[in-house]
């Protein structure tokens, strides 16, 4: 064990083997690190946080703080982190809101600088949460999981294992299993295929769930209808989690991009006269 002597390290923190402080860094009352965890430079882990082993905070990072909320009880709850995670520079971690709840991240995930994670907010393993990407109370992120930088996720909104969310993007619906989200305008482009083949799906789950992904949003089916058709026609795979993923959630879900009809640009060209322009047609 290794404790700065700048270190502010609370007598009944309970530390494992291995665990390194440093300086300016806080440990209060109540806090339980792991083995060979490193807590960096004026980080903070405040009191109720519960944190397994190889785990790295670092610096000025926030873990543990109270939760964000205007009726925010006396007594709060926890936050229960796993093992070999990641919090960069200035990440922050709310407990949860009631004392018999927790904030919970599971094991090897990644957060980067900024990155925030609200009170209830319940994060598998495998995920990572690029800069300034922002979870509010009582989401839900799926393992293998991608938050691209600036991402907004919406209180309640769940996303689902494998999903790919873009840059700046703003999530106000829940986001199916296997989902590639464009950051511009937050709708659903297509699957994550290379998430996909990475993560070692076969051809034939790619396959299924390509043809999972025409059900869902290109026959047009009434929803009950789509749900229906997903268990009469995949028995087995991914399409199986797909489907009960599906088949829960109260926020709705996020819809495809697809380009109206006939849609026209209008493109300024280059002419003789300066000022002329054209309207060329383009199918949606």
């Amino acid at each position: 064990m290794s404790i700065h002597p700048f270190a502010a390290v609370h007598p009944t923190a309970r530390l494992g083997v291995g665990v390194t402080v440093g300086a300016f860094a806080t440990v209060e009352a109540d806090v339980e690190l792991g083995d060979f965890c490193t807590v960096a430079n004026g980080a903070v882990v405040k009191s109720g946080v519960k944190a397994g082993c190889h785990n790295e905070f670092g610096e000025y990072a926030v873990i543990g703080g109270a939760p964000q909320h205007i009726a925010r009880p006396e007594r709060i709850g926890q936050v229960v982190i796993g093992d070999h995670n990641v919090f960069r520079e200035y990440a922050t971690v709310h407990r949860a809101l009631k004392p018999d709840h927790s904030t919970t991240i599971g094991d090897n995930n990644y957060a980067m600088a900024n990155a925030h994670f609200g009170h209830d907010v319940a994060v598998g393993n495998n995920c990572i949460c690029a800069n300034g990407s922002m979870l509010g109370g009582h989401v839900i992120v799926e393992d293998r999981a991608f938050v691209s930088g600036a991402v907004a996720v919406h209180q309640f909104c769940r996303i689902g294992r494998l999903a790919m969310i873009g840059g700046h993007a703003r999530v106000v619906q829940d986001v199916p299993p296997y989902m590639l989200v464009d950051g511009q305008s937050g709708c659903i482009v297509g699957l994550n295929i290379v998430g996909l083949r990475r993560s070692g799906h076969s051809a034939d789950d790619i396959v299924d769930l390509k043809s999972a992904y025409r059900i869902v949003y290109r026959r047009g089916l009434p929803w009950r209808e789509v749900l229906k058709v997903l268990c009469a026609e995949f028995k087995t795979g991914p399409v199986v989690e797909l489907h009960a993923f599906l088949s829960l959630g109260s926020r709705g879900f996020s819809q495809e991009r697809r380009a109206p009809p006939a849609a026209t640009l209008r493109l300024r060209v280059a002419d003789e006269d300066p000022v002329a322009t054209t309207v060329r047609a383009k199918a949606g």
